[in-house]
């Protein structure tokens, strides 16, 4: 390449990358929430009156009553106010949380007009509470607050991502790399993603049926992040800054993005909708591959991606359900398709792609991994004597080993804490009670006429929808008319029989109850029969892919085009029902930190007690400088005597505590908080924080030696190729 030409490809990214750089260091496209009129919208007042007057009959006291209903990040805020009083009066902040607010009282002068505040949240604040104390003077009137939420950078982030965008795109088509039917490829499944991310081009977010879960589970990988872990096992966000594990059973490894970008300044309710954007994405490329690898044609592959991406399961799990982990799961699962295709009925050889997919479903979604366990265990048995035949037992194996060995960093920790009690199993439900009725698999959005056992299952979408219906449909067409029954066929059958089988499962006319009696209650644990649509979505669109493109012959880009509006037509009221939900978090607001669930807790934890902050103390010891941060903790300490601190966190094995280099004693106290024994005499700064186990570490080096090694296969195998081609060139 000439260096006229690389300025002309490379010129404009260089230059995006500059201007994307300069935004970030001068913040120039940040912006912030205005909390405006608080005393008329945040604000209720007693009797409805903003003034007090002692000529009037009034009495010193507040002048309101109530919190202001608002759950904000932490971070410094600004309080600008207009007060009109002739004596000095009071405001003061607290949160319903008890989370630490500084300066926790301020004096409003005498008749200044406006005047400015900040205030410091130093964790998330449950239901602010703005106290105007009315304690001097004859008068006092409030006429004017407003508040002001910390910069946020989102408007850069976008200027990021669409500069990468950009990128690609202008690098692509230069050399001449997007074209023809590449180009078309690109632009149909574009628009479905265009299309499909609807509900994410908002600065609020949905308060959907796991949305605060998952929010808390990004800002608890922030808080570990901050107080240096990596990986992150403890964070000291949630049960109101108490700290949670929820990163060892729930895997965490695809938030960590979202979490560096809240520490560098981005909003909550932005990132949250840029990840459900991001697993759109990621959802299209897998699926794409996926269809690629097995069809070995372009517009198949396209056809297949469209619909998926398009799927109104998929969007419902996205948006309605806000279920970040199986729409994660969902994300991957075309990968861990195709790497059991491969192993099983394709080139063996590539079995690490089996590997990859497991190991990417495993760290996002236990529940499902085990759906696919399940349906590897009855593919290898559908196939049990191909594999046996033709010696593809040892690439199961090794499969299996690597998986085990990517995974080890996230097993360890489980393993640790499940052995100590902690766990899920509550969460395990009876599965025939949330089985669909067969009539749901046909419905058009959600509804309340079906009257399933389960009343919630008419709140949501859980139909297999029309687009998938007719290209299930048109592959079974295109099997019996064409003459072809080679591997394409065979697979395409074989992919629209799962998809049938595993929506027959999602019903009522499965039998759950009898299977969970012969699994001794393992099925309990999928807790709802309809996630096995996320199956049925995959595998039909991939029969789907097929069908369309051989029923149009000739013009494979007609079919994508067909898919593209049949699928954004059906889809399109559930997302529009999305994009127009009157329950949201607004954007500059948080989460509601005051969690009642008591999964992945030590037995016997009181959740509902975590709004206690006191730091209890038992002995002779005098502390000063308490700061929490997060899972640390530094304080002052003098111990005259054999004393014994309880802190306001959940002590998980794992925390260390010292003293000037010296290591103090830890353990469970009331209500299993954490304690630290001080012996007599001990004297200066404290400090705690979750350390995790040593071992734990050999097993972090074990999965980054099998990546390593992998990624390095990978680029052997890849020099290898080029050498053979450059070979066969000359």
């Amino acid at each position: 390449m000439n260096r006229r030409k690389t300025y002309r490809v490379w010129g404009p990214v260089f230059a995006a990358a500059v201007l994307v750089l300069l935004v970030f260091v001068t913040g120039v496209l940040d912006k912030q929430r205005v909390f405006e009129d608080m005393e008329y919208n945040q604000i209720s007042f007693k009797e409805n009156r903003r003034s007090r007057s002692l000529d009037a009959g009034d009495r010193y006291g507040l002048l309101n009553e109530g919190a202001t209903g608002l759950n904000l990040p932490a971070g410094t805020y600004r309080l600008r106010y207009w007060i009109d009083g002739d004596g000095e009066n009071r405001l003061r902040f607290s949160c319903g949380n008890n989370a630490a607010v500084s300066p926790a009282e301020v004096t409003v002068p005498a008749g200044e007009g406006w005047n400015e505040v900040e205030f410091t949240l130093q964790e998330a604040c449950v239901n602010l509470r703005l106290d105007i104390d009315f304690v001097s003077g004859t008068y006092m009137d409030v006429v004017n607050l407003r508040m002001y939420s910390p910069f946020y950078n989102d408007h850069a982030w976008t200027l990021l991502f669409a500069a990468i965008l950009f990128s690609v795109l202008w690098v692509l088509g230069t050399t001449g790399r997007l074209a023809g039917e590449r180009a078309g490829v690109v632009i149909f499944i574009g628009l479905a993603l265009l299309i499909a991310n609807s509900p994410a081009y908002k600065d609020t977010l949905n308060l959907a049926h796991d949305t605060y879960f998952h929010m808390a589970r990004v800002e608890n990988l922030a808080s570990g992040l901050a107080g240096g872990q990596f990986p992150v096992r403890a964070g000291g966000y949630t049960y109101n800054g108490y700290g949670a594990i929820t990163s060892v059973f729930y895997a965490d490894l695809f938030l960590y993005p979202l979490a560096l970008m809240r520490l560098m300044g981005a909003s909550i309710t932005y990132v949250m909708n840029v990840y459900m954007a991001a697993v759109s994405l990621v959802s299209a490329v897998t699926l794409y591959a996926c269809a690629r690898r097995m069809f070995g044609e372009r517009w198949i592959a396209a056809c297949a991606a469209i619909l998926y991406t398009l799927a109104v399961y998929r969007a419902t799990n996205a948006y309605t359900r806000c279920a970040v982990g199986e729409a994660t799961a969902m994300a991957v699962l075309p990968l861990f398709i195709l790497g059991l295709w491969e192993v099983v009925l394709g080139d063996s050889r590539r079995y690490a792609t089996l590997s990859v997919g497991a190991s990417c479903v495993f760290l996002c979604h236990m529940i499902s991994t085990l759906i696919c366990a399940g349906t590897a265990f009855l593919f290898c048995l559908i196939h049990v004597r191909r594999i046996v035949r033709e010696k593809r037992m040892i690439p199961l194996l090794k499969a299996v080993g690597l998986t085990a060995l990517l995974c080890a960093f996230q097993l360890a920790p489980l393993l640790t804490y499940s052995l100590q009690g902690i766990g899920a199993a509550e969460l395990a439900s009876d599965v025939s009670y949330s089985a669909l009725a067969p009539a749901q698999l046909f419905a058009l959005g959600s509804g309340n006429t079906l009257a399933p056992r389960n009343i919630h299952l008419t709140r949501f979408s859980t139909e297999i929808g029309l687009p998938l219906l007719a290209g299930a449909a048109l592959a079974l067409y295109g099997l019996t008319a064409q003459k072809d029954h080679g591997l394409k066929a065979y697979t395409a059958g074989l992919l629209l029989a799962g998809g049938v089988c595993f929506s027959i499962a999602a019903t009522e006319l499965f039998p759950w109850s009898y299977l969970s009696v012969l699994t001794g209650g393992l099925t309990d644990y999928i807790q709802f029969s309809w996630r096995l649509l996320m199956m049925t979505v995959v595998l039909l669109s991939l029969a789907g892919g097929y069908g369309l493109t051989r029923f149009a012959g000739s013009r494979p880009d007609a079919a994508a085009m067909l898919a593209l509006c049949v699928a954004a037509l059906c889809t399109m009221p559930t997302l529009s029902r999305e994009m127009r939900f009157d329950e949201y978090i607004a954007f500059g607001e948080g989460d509601n930190t005051a969690y009642t669930y008591r999964e992945y807790t030590i037995p016997g934890s009181d959740v509902e007690r975590t709004t206690e902050r006191t730091v209890l103390m038992d002995g002779a010891v005098r502390m000063e400088n308490y700061v929490k941060e997060g899972t640390t903790v530094t304080a002052s300490v003098v111990a005259e005597g054999d004393a014994t601190l309880t802190f306001a966190l959940f002590g998980f094995d794992g925390y260390a505590a010292e003293v000037e280099g010296r290591e103090m004693a830890v353990g469970l106290g009331e209500n299993n908080r954490l304690t630290v024994h001080l012996p007599a005499g001990t004297e200066g700064t404290l400090r705690i924080w979750f350390a995790g186990k040593g071992y734990w570490r050999f097993f972090d080096a074990v999965s980054l030696a099998a990546l390593a090694g992998l990624a390095g296969r990978r680029i052997w195998k890849m020099q290898k190729r080029r050498k053979r081609q450059v070979s066969a060139a000359h």
